[in-house]
């Protein structure tokens, strides 16, 4: 969530910056007209807190005079504040009972205007980083990077919905179009990629590897920016448990430390997660429908770390490089490619993404996307860190793909196919799947 007091002191910047994003700033002139009325009842309910308390002492101290002195007078102060001297003690009760009431109302008009003011924000996208190029799709994104050479064949390669049996079928039966079904060495290559995945990313890379619920509540997925803007994208149980099916395993990891202040010395904190994930968007307008492009369900091994505002841009370099080296001990073909504006996350201030070539479909597949979120996730989550002269500030977050189990897939059947339909297994995996061909 962006900041108030940042839209309020800077206006023309945050237009700027998120009409690059396509945003309407005119959601920038509405949130600025309910902060000046926010802050103009704050500014009464808070003249009218600090007069009724110091009318309150004053009658107090009225009444432990009265019971030395019938006639002793109303002070200044509680006269002040009511207007006119009260006739007694009842009459002045009477007065600021109803003073408290209207006391009661700017509150809770102030509290109403900061809900508006909250509602608007958690629709509004983060500010893109000065880094990122501005554009308006992904046509306009860089490519920053390219490692290996695309492979060669001489023969057609085949698609990997002929190279493997992705029980899609069986799948539809069970659950509907977009939840495979694997079994045998298809199966088998799914669990050695999770166990690659997560044994280097702990092993070498320093991720403290978690096991997270798969269901979050609402809460949960507000801190992390799912929602409220992906309601409509998101599985959820019905109002008995009231849970949502998570859609990637950032949602419960930013949520690990919500509400926390974490001491400078502790960051950053990294966490790995395998989960599977639940997304209803798959196959959107006939987009990719065929295969394992785009499913309701897949799992993924998650990247995610937390830290200081200072480290954020050097973390998210690093956790990049993490996801990049899984692709190169795989030995497939990657891309690196930044965001534009445009095209970047709805929570990210800057974001890579691993794209993976791939023979059989003939395109690259993104595997992997690695944001940095600045403290737009922080805000939600209220976490913190504390520096070594106590300051707090709010933490970054940064999460990416270490990878998407799917698409890594395609890529090794499609790349490391033979003329015969068997496919060769990197070597990096076969302590996990075998020395056999599948």
């Amino acid at each position: 969530m962006l900041d108030i007091k940042y839209i309020r002191e800077n206006p023309d910047e945050a237009k700027r910056r998120l009409a690059t994003r396509g945003v309407d700033t005119a959601t920038i002139d509405e949130i600025l007209k309910i902060d000046e009325q926010w802050r103009a009842i704050k500014f009464e309910a808070e003249q009218q807190q600090g007069g009724l308390n110091k009318a309150s002492k004053a009658f107090g101290a009225w009444m432990g005079a009265l019971k030395k002195n019938a006639e002793a007078p109303p002070p200044a102060d509680l006269t002040s504040f009511l207007g006119e001297a009260p006739k007694n003690a009842d009459d002045a009760k009477a007065h600021l009972a109803k003073l408290g009431e209207k006391q009661d109302h700017y509150e809770k008009a102030a509290a109403g205007f900061e809900q508006q003011i909250e509602v608007q924000l958690l629709f509004l996208p983060n500010l893109p980083s000065n880094h990122v190029p501005v554009g308006k799709s992904e046509h306009d994104n860089v490519v920053r990077k390219t490692r290996g050479e695309a492979p060669k064949f001489n023969f057609t390669p085949k698609a990997h919905w002929d190279l493997a049996d992705l029980g899609s079928e069986i799948g539809g039966r069970i659950s509907g179009s977009g939840f495979p079904f694997f079994r045998g060495k298809l199966a088998r290559l799914e669990r050695a990629l999770i166990n690659f995945f997560l044994d280097l990313h702990t092993r070498e890379h320093g991720y403290t590897e978690c096991w997270t619920p798969f269901m979050a509540r609402e809460e949960t997925l507000r801190n992390s920016g799912q929602l409220p803007k992906f309601f409509d994208e998101m599985y959820r149980t019905d109002a008995r448990d009231d849970l949502f099916m998570i859609p990637t395993a950032e949602v419960p990891l930013t949520s690990v430390h919500a509400g926390e202040i974490i001491p400078d010395e502790q960051a950053p904190i990294r966490y790995c997660a395998f989960t599977p994930c639940f997304r209803r968007e798959a196959g959107a307008a006939g987009k990719d429908t065929r295969g394992i492009l785009r499913v309701h369900q897949f799992t993924k091994v998650e990247l995610m770390v937390v830290t200081t505002p200072e480290e954020g841009e050097a973390e998210h370099e690093r956790l990049t490089r993490c996801a990049e080296t899984v692709l190169e001990k795989l030995e497939l073909p990657y891309r690196r490619l930044e965001l534009c504006t445009g095209d970047i996350g709805f929570g990210a201030a800057r974001c890579y993404d691993l794209e993976v070539y791939s023979a059989g479909v003939d395109k690259w597949l993104e595997v992997s996307s690695c944001s940095h979120f600045t403290d737009f996730q922080a805000r939600r989550a209220k976490i913190r860190v504390k520096d070594k002269d106590k300051k707090t500030r709010l933490a970054h977050t940064l999460n990416g793909s270490g990878l998407a189990c799917p698409r890594t897939m395609i890529a090794i059947l499609e790349n490391n196919q033979t003329a015969d339909g068997k496919v060769r297994i990197p070597t990096a995996l076969k302590p996990y799947y075998g020395n056999e061909w599948l």
